[in-house]
């Protein structure tokens, strides 16, 4: 999506299925570009638009440490020789441009104004920019991120929104997720609905976000990596790992660290599968691997996180294979092909539009009750997005078309089990736990 406001432009980019953002901010004349909360799964993405476009990072920006996603700003920073700016006092290592409150950086001729927000993390910061504001995970739609973990604290996150009094109700709102399909808002309308405001007092605020919810799946090793900007161990690329297990098939011991719905679609010959949730426990599986271990996933994310985990438990004898499943078709190589099944996060979206539509229909040429049936789902996913709980998506993993063969490793099989990996679960907000409050 590209909207230009005034002088600057700007492009949103999604992570489909999780309602995660990153933006692209440039000054086209100039020729000069800012990029906020890159994932590291679209690192070349985001390269790739910068050079269709002929733009030039200038500068690279996380609004706070993510706790849900791999954060692609020091990749970025390593590829391009740009500046990798986070708010002064942040404990992320590869961040070389202390931001403050308060702040104006020059991007062509676009003035980006920083503004430390903090609450969500202590690290957290607003970009406003010519009637925008880049509110990461302070302001979401309706919401606001979490408050009970990372050095959260409810009161300041009030004391941030305070902040925004300043601009205008038609300042335009893009925030760092959205579980519910919406791109961006307006301050008027954030002000209106949104539930720090509407709440009123600090006090309130404070005792609402005081509650305690589930942790990010992962988050250790999200922290840990986003921390030090890269994950530990050798990389390898498709092409090589096809190669040497051509020549000698017990050199490499391909890890596939997905669900087993989809290893069960599309996977290596003779790989083991332990997902990333199991990985922990099912460690000492891999002793049994009679050559280096090779860990991968769909895209590679998981298989970085997965690293951390090797590296906190000792095990030094593993490399990490760029790509994933993406990849190793890009290339070409070969693979072997099962049942395919749509992921959860696909058949709780169908299902729960399915289920809005019938109510709609019901309610408008039946009996105006069955109107209930669309306010029920759109609760449930409301729950789902803040909570990271999906009651959809636990049922349906029991419906026959999900169910899969255990998964398999060097050792004890594991249980059978459904979800997003790196990203968590079956939450409909794709992170596991979450981040993200009310909305």
């Amino acid at each position: 999506m590209t909207l230009t406001a005034a002088k600057p432009l700007i492009r949103q980019f999604k992570k489909q299925g999780e309602g995660c953002f990153g933006y692209v901010i440039a000054d086209t004349h100039a020729r000069k570009a800012v990029i906020i909360d890159p994932r590291n799964d679209q690192v070349d993405e985001y390269l790739s638009y910068l050079k269709s476009e002929g733009l030039e990072l200038q500068l690279v920006i996380d609004t706070h440490t993510h706790a849900d996603h791999l954060s692609g700003a020091a990749e970025l920073k390593r590829r391009t020789g740009a500046d990798y700016g986070m708010l002064a006092g942040t404990l992320v290592k590869p961040a070389n441009r202390a931001l403050r409150d308060g702040e104006k950086v020059q991007v062509g001729g676009i003035e980006l104004e920083v503004l430390a927000s903090p609450g969500h993390t202590p690290d957290s910061l607003t970009v406003a920019v010519d009637g925008n504001l880049f509110t990461g995970d302070t302001m979401l739609i309706g919401g606001s991120g979490r408050t009970d973990f990372m050095g959260g604290d409810a009161g300041e996150l009030f004391d941030s929104f305070a902040k925004f009094s300043r601009f205008a109700d038609d300042t335009l709102v893009w925030p760092g997720h959205d579980y519910q399909g919406r791109s961006h808002s307006t301050l008027g309308k954030e002000r209106a609905h949104n539930m720090i405001f509407t709440l009123g007092t600090r006090d309130a605020v404070v005792e609402k976000l005081s509650v305690r919810g589930p942790l990010p799946q992962g988050m250790a090793e999200i922290l840990t990596f986003n921390r030090n900007g890269a994950a530990p161990g050798a990389h390898m690329d498709c092409a090589t790992v096809h190669s040497m297990l051509k020549d000698d098939p017990h050199s490499l011991q391909i890890v596939d660290v997905r669900t087993p719905m989809e290893v069960s679609g599309e996977g290596w010959a003779d790989a083991w599968n332990i997902p990333l949730d199991e990985l922990e426990d099912r460690i000492t599986e891999l002793n049994k691997a009679r050559g280096t271990v090779v860990l991968t996933c769909e895209s590679g994310n998981r298989a970085l996180m997965a690293a951390q985990i090797l590296q906190r438990r000792k095990f030094g004898n593993f490399k990490i294979m760029d790509g994933g499943m993406k990849g190793w078709k890009k290339a070409g190589l070969p693979y072997k092909k099962g049942r395919k099944v749509l992921p959860i996060m696909r058949q709780v979206q169908l299902g729960a539009g399915l289920l809005v539509l019938a109510g709609v229909a019901l309610g408008t040429f039946v009996n105006p009750w069955f109107y209930a049936i669309s306010g029920f789902v759109g609760a449930g996913l409301t729950l789902a997005g803040s909570t990271g709980f999906c009651g959809m998506a636990l049922m349906l993993i029991h419906l026959p078309w999900n169910k899969v063969a255990p998964t398999t490793g060097g050792g004890t099989s594991g249980g059978c089990q459904a979800g997003g990996g790196a990203s968590g679960g079956c939450g409909v907000g794709g992170a596991g736990g979450g981040c993200a409050v009310g909305g």
